[in-house]
């Protein structure tokens, strides 16, 4: 008697996103209509219609936002997760587990205060790529991470497959301490808000907002005229006031966005070796970084943060958001140079590679990066002599020339100082730039292709650019005017089956 065969297994069931959304969707669907309210409701000012036909679309909108919960659908099978949405259209997007890169929670402060999270699913660096659950319990969240992530990890393959209801996994609520079992790399440090000022993030937003007064400001007569006199009584004082009044405007600014950005910030790494990161005051965010994506760091060494003692340190992984998606390569913050130091040397675990020193790349390097330095300032005094010579320019310019070239030497020469290169038994080591310094430690196993690329003005100098592709982070890293007898070299050491194709 033959045995009855088995039948396929179950379809997993569709999960809905948390009923608490309800509150939320619709008012984020007015919130995006609020521009074309404010549109129509400034042109019938003058209107002698008194019927605000207009107020008619406000239930279409939070209907639209409702529909949202009503539409959106997702599950989790052995194979792949799947997310459906939509009314009149249907549209399903998928994504393969093996695939899925990072897990990204953000709350918000409306998310906050109903206990709700923004899943974030990415299985590759473009946006399009992306899978998100707004909103979810942020306990849902993080069991749908463990889930995902758990599921791609070999070390944890044993655990239930994430397939019907979420899985418990035990995880404890948010809590100010680590989870049990998880090592805390690196928790933030009140007083490195010190080194906000000396980052460029104070800069940038004092010119956006002083741009976005001025232009607000300037649509108006009384208030332009306001601005007009403040800026007369501006003018009106010494200039070192001016300076120091700047300078505050500025680091006040710069500490505002450090506290917004990285306010309980912490680094932990779990038994299985993938990092967490959570941060950020009104709107937390918790990243999860698999370690088996993880390719190597970047240590920022700006001018300012340098002058003051200090770095900054993010992840080379494949499948996150960077500085234009978001910041999930974080890794610390701001901080002191001998904390990020030992962060980067417990997530490479090579200190050679984070703290050694480097090869510097010869005489040809340094001429063209004096050259480079002094090229501008040179220009600007050929072009102030030859006007004051032919056209009667006046002279008082020629004062900054010398403090100019001066101030060009001093930046080749630091640029120099910063140029250079290291491999070790795991990583290549490579060093560039003075204003915008990085060093960025790079798993030989993460690079997967190499290019030589030599400009018309490096064939004259007899230096060459080595580029080291990889999947992850900025997908290329340059080590810049290397002589191609050591670019080839190289080459040869890292990717020794590459040249015996050649050979």
């Amino acid at each position: 008697m033959s045995e009855p065969t088995a039948g396929p297994p179950p379809e997993p069931e569709w999960r809905r996103l948390d009923g608490r959304m309800l509150l939320i969707h619709p008012l984020q669907a007015l919130l995006r209509a609020l521009p074309a309210f404010l549109a129509i409701f400034v042109a019938r000012l003058g209107s002698d219609d008194s019927d605000r036909w207009e107020l008619l679309v406000l239930p279409v909108v939070i209907a639209f936002g409702l529909l949202r919960w009503v539409t959106t659908r997702y599950r989790i099978s052995p194979e792949q997760i799947e997310l459906r949405w939509g009314l009149l259209t249907k549209q399903t997007r998928t994504a393969r587990l093996d695939k899925v890169r990072t897990v990204d929670l953000t709350a918000q402060l409306h998310h906050r205060a109903l206990g709700l999270a923004k899943v974030e699913i990415s299985t590759g660096s473009a946006t399009k790529d992306r899978l998100v659950l707004d909103s979810l319990g942020v306990e849902e969240g993080r069991r749908l991470r463990s889930e995902l992530l758990h599921r791609v990890d070999p070390a944890l393959a044993a655990l239930p497959a994430p397939t019907g209801e979420a899985v418990d996994l035990g995880l404890p609520p948010p809590a100010t301490e680590a989870p049990a079992g998880d090592e805390e790399l690196l928790r933030l440090d009140p007083g490195w808000i010190r080194f906000a000022p000396f980052t460029m993030t104070g800069l940038g937003s004092a010119a956006a907002i002083f741009g976005f007064v001025s232009q607000g400001l300037g649509r108006f007569s009384e208030e332009g005229d306001v601005f007009e006199s403040g800026a007369t009584w501006l003018r009106g004082l010494a200039w070192w006031v001016d300076v120091i009044g700047i300078l505050l405007l500025v680091s006040v600014l710069a500490v505002g966005a450090y506290v917004l950005s990285f306010w309980g910030f912490r680094l932990t790494r779990n038994r299985t070796g993938s990092l967490h990161t959570r941060r950020g005051l009104l709107t937390s965010r918790e990243v999860g970084i698999d370690h088996t994506r993880l390719r190597g760091v970047e240590l920022g060494e700006q001018l300012g943060l340098r002058l003051a003692g200090g770095r900054r340190l993010k992840a080379v992984s494949t499948g996150l958001q960077g500085e234009a998606g978001g910041g999930s390569d974080w890794l610390s913050p701001p901080a002191p140079v001998d904390v990020v130091s030992s962060v980067a040397t417990s997530v490479t675990g090579d200190a050679v590679a984070v703290s050694g020193t480097l090869r510097e790349h010869g005489p040809a390097a340094a001429r063209r990066r004096l050259t480079r330095a002094l090229l501008l300032p040179t220009a600007a005094s050929l072009v102030l002599v030859t006007g004051w010579r032919l056209w009667d320019w006046p002279g008082w310019p020629f004062w900054f020339i010398l403090p100019l070239v001066v101030a060009a030497w001093f930046l080749g020469l630091d640029r120099y100082r910063g140029l250079g290169h290291l491999v070790t038994a795991n990583h290549l080591v490579s060093r560039g730039g003075s204003l915008d310094r990085r060093r960025v430690v790079l798993a030989r196993a993460g690079v997967i292709g190499w290019t030589v690329r030599q400009s018309f003005f490096q064939r004259r100098a007899g230096v060459v650019t080595l580029v080291a592709t990889t999947a992850a982070g900025r997908q290329h890293y340059d080590l810049v005017d290397l002589p191609p007898e050591r670019a080839y070299e190289l080459i040869g050491e890292l990717s020794p089956e590459l040249m015996a194709q050649f050979s």
